[in-house]
């Protein structure tokens, strides 16, 4: 090739390649500056996450439809995971003081995303209520500064929500965040690290339940929307929902709204209108005697459920968690065991009347004292006393006598025919306590427990002083000596645990008496008390008391009944039972213990009744002056309806304190108006 040619072509390559360069440039031109935006854009669009809608909870109603827990909306604020360090602490510090509450602190926020283990999760940094002081203003702001405040999102979510405040508080329950121990639990359920579960009474056992092969329940199921973030965590685009949520099971209680309401304000006035500065809580329990239901039950003092929904707990921290003896969230009429005092006579008085040793028409003399060892007083000289007059003014002196002649054994048959020391087992109740029926064989091993332990640690303590003491001896003959009297010690020892675990050990007389008037070591909840009143009262059918009628979905479909569940019937005779209703009809008539607080009922009304006074027991208390009031009855006397039991700590008398409950219990549920004229009906 010529140089000519050469040069041509070479000027041709040179001329292409220049033309490439310039198109190369141009593009590059066009991408990076001219499409920068837009490729920026893309860029962060990359990311598509799937988060989860909360449930709406199901609502908890009376049987007379009113609200008790419902749910109402709330905005939620939360951050994204998965936000680098440096700009988490950038952000935390700009939203604490967007938000200014005191108790969340631009610390306290990294601390709560950092210790998130669900990095898919946004967590949940502060709930803001529509038409509470501020949470607009707040919205705004967040609004406001969204570029400034990468990963923040705010949700509208359902809150749960208790209208009637204090009401029912024990039964209902309450929720509370999730813990890591409840979330492991949890596993298979779905539950995220910001939900709400149900921490006691009915929000914890309908958390989630079992129909028809589905676990729903209050909780419902959690729904499923996606979203795309940038590079920065902030949602560019909401891409709808994938999965709507399912709302929770709605609950119909057997609770009756109003009589609810009559016995908790009843119970309030009755502990304000106390002297002794200790009368501060009480418990009670209304059962339909027919059916077992509860128609009532509360607890003092009060717990608000909303407390531990909004927040409000960090504030009453003293209140809840202050004082061992007055917790709130004790609920005193299932978990509480009480001295029945001579509410437990009745019991007494069926075991004597079955033995076929007693006859009502049998008289005993009261001076004031049982003539046997050890003497219990009565709690005044009653004279001459049958098996009627005995009930109406409650004379310890003829049911230690009685129960004497029935013996233990008929007590402790009749006393665990109506429940007495037997679990109920409520369903939707958390925490029920078992009540405590003493028998010969309970006495005998407790006490062999308590004296081996006592001796044992009697023992140790010789051995280690012997051990001293040869340790100082000189000479074989001080060893000899020592040797001896540690022997003679020792045997000493074993005699007195012998003689000690004879007595302590073997069931008394005085363990029998006790026992008969509703001391000594007889202890039980007032559910219990209300149900052996109950099944008296119907002529022996012990029904398991029940708390939820219906579950129901979304739409007001029945999904489950709750049917009354007959436990067992007692062997006591129809006769026995109708003498002493009629006994405990007494004691509110003229003469008996509770006569004041019904006197002016309608002849149609008539109340069976008893009262008690009960000895703490507590350590520190007065054995004269500290007694619990005790106080059980069912109405109407010839056609029993309800039975109630309900006590007031440091109440004193079961007349004066929760016998008030009972009365304003009774005036609801049969319409009767304060202060009119029983004759005028």
């Amino acid at each position: 090739m010529d140089k000519k040619g050469l040069k041509k072509r070479l000027k041709i390559f040179l001329t292409l390649l220049s033309v490439a360069f310039i198109i190369l440039v141009i593009r590059l031109f066009y991408l990076q500056v001219v499409m920068a935006s837009q490729w920026e854009m893309v860029s962060e669009k990359n990311t598509l996450r799937t988060l989860y809608i909360p449930a709406r909870r199901g609502d908890i109603v009376t049987s007379d439809g009113k609200v008790l827990a419902t749910s109402k909306p709330v905005f939620t604020v939360s951050i994204m995971a998965g936000i680098p360090e440096r700009e988490l602490s950038q952000v935390a510090g700009k939203l604490a003081v967007i938000l200014n509450d005191k108790e969340i602190t631009a610390e306290s926020i990294v601390r709560t995303v950092q210790n998130h283990s669900r990095k898919f999760e946004p967590v949940e940094i502060k709930r803001l209520v529509p038409g509470e002081p501020g949470t607009w203003e707040i919205i705004t702001r967040i609004e406001e500064h969204r570029r400034d405040l990468p990963g923040v999102v705010i949700k509208e979510e359902p809150m749960r929500y208790y209208p009637e405040q204090t009401l029912a508080g024990h039964l209902l329950g309450y929720i509370g965040q999730i813990n890591k121990e409840e979330l492991e639990a949890r596993k298979e359920d779905n539950y995220g690290f910001n939900d709400k579960i149900g921490k006691t009474g009915l929000e914890r056992v309908f958390e989630l339940i079992n129909v028809g092969g589905e676990r729903v329940g209050l909780r419902g199921k959690r729904g499923l929307y996606q979203v795309e973030v940038d590079a920065k965590n902030r949602i560019v685009k909401d891409l709808g929902i994938i999965i709507p949520p399912t709302p929770g099971y709605n609950l119909e209680l057997t609770i009756d709204f109003d009589l609810q309401k009559a016995m908790e304000q009843a119970m309030d006035e009755v502990i304000q209108g106390l002297d002794n500065p200790k009368a501060k809580a009480a418990g009670a329990v209304v059962l339909d005697v027919n059916t077992g239901a509860i128609l009532a039950l509360a607890s003092r003092p009060v717990i608000n459920p909303n407390d531990f929904v909004d927040g409000t707990i960090n504030e009453k921290k003293d209140y809840y968690f202050g004082s061992e003896r007055e917790s709130p969230l004790f609920n005193r009429a299932v978990q509480g065991r009480y001295p029945p005092g001579s509410t437990f006579k009745p019991i007494t008085a069926m075991a004597a009347l079955a033995s076929g040793k007693v006859d009502p028409k049998d008289t005993v003399y009261c001076s004031g004292a049982y003539w046997r060892p050890p003497y219990i007083k009565c709690w005044d000289a009653h004279g001459i006393v049958d098996f009627y007059r005995a009930m109406a003014v409650s004379c310890n002196t003829y049911f230690q006598d009685v129960a004497h002649k029935a013996g233990i054994d008929q007590l402790i048959r009749v006393a665990k025919e109506f429940g007495l020391g037997q679990p109920l087992d409520v369903l939707g109740i958390t925490g029920e306590t078992k009540g405590l029926l003493p028998t010969p064989q309970w006495k005998k091993e407790l006490n062999s427990i308590i004296i081996n332990r006592e001796f044992e640690k009697k023992k140790k303590d010789l051995e280690q002083k012997y051990a001293s003491k040869l340790a100082e001896a000189k000479t074989f003959e001080e060893r000899e000596k020592i040797l001896e009297e540690k022997e003679r010690e020792l045997k000493l020892l074993e005699t007195e645990k012998r003689i000690k675990y004879n007595f302590n050990t073997k069931w008394q007389n005085f363990d029998t008496y006790n026992t008969a008037i509703g001391q000594g070591s007889n202890s039980y909840t007032m559910l219990e008390l209300a149900n052996y009143t109950a099944t008296l009262a119907n002529g022996g059918k012990r029904w398991r008391p029940y708390l939820v009628k219906n579950i129901r979905d979304s739409e007001g479909n029945v999904i489950k009944s709750n049917e009354p569940e007959l436990l067992n019937r007692v062997s006591v005779s129809q006769e026995v039972m109708e003498k002493t209703r009629q006994a405990m009809l007494r004691v509110t008539r003229p003469g008996g213990t509770a006569y004041s607080l019904f006197r002016d009922f309608p002849k149609e009304i008539t109340v069976g009744a008893k009262t008690g006074t009960a000895q703490t027991g507590r350590e520190g208390d007065d054995s004269d002056k500290d007694f619990h009031g005790v106080f059980i009855a069912f109405a109407p006397a010839d056609n029993p309806q309800v039975a109630f039991a309900g006590i007031v700590e440091y109440g004193e008398h079961g007349s004066t304190s929760a016998g008030k409950i009972a009365r304003a219990v009774f005036r609801e549920y049969f319409g009767l108006i304060e202060g009119q004229d029983a004759n005028s009906r």
